[in-house]
């Protein structure tokens, strides 16, 4: 840096060998603070089924959803389908108008790579 510059906030910079333990300026990463804005009324659920896919959620991914949210129309949420008796997730535009909607889905949390018990729990599902 030149002289006169200011260093960004939130930037720290080290020459040579950095010091995790000497440099305050380092917080841990809290999932909360990124994914969750609203803590009383955020909800995770386990999703089954390939059905949306095209929205971008997948089986087993796990979505949170933020029941505080007015949606937006393109928003993707979930909603309880009277028809079937289970939640049905689509874009709010999507939604039938009689649908109650239950949230926004405001992220997923996709694994890449599974556990040995749920890689048993996926091999015993196929054989079935």
């Amino acid at each position: 840096m030149n002289a006169g510059e200011q260093e960004p906030t939130g930037i720290s910079i080290h020459t040579g060998f950095p010091n995790p333990a000497a440099d305050n300026s380092l917080h841990g990463l809290d999932l909360n603070h990124f994914l969750i804005r609203h803590s009383a009324s955020t909800y995770f659920f386990r999703i089954r089924g390939g059905d949306w896919e095209s929205s971008g959620v997948f089986d087993g991914d796990i979505a949170i959803i933020d029941r505080a949210l007015d949606p937006r129309k393109t928003d993707v949420v979930i909603w309880w389908n009277d028809n079937s008796e289970q939640f049905t997730i689509s874009t709010c535009k999507d939604m039938p108008k009689n649908a109650q909607l239950w949230g926004v889905i405001t992220s997923t949390i996709h694994q890449l790579r599974a556990s040995g018990q749920e890689l048993q729990a996926r091999s015993k599902q196929h054989e079935r």
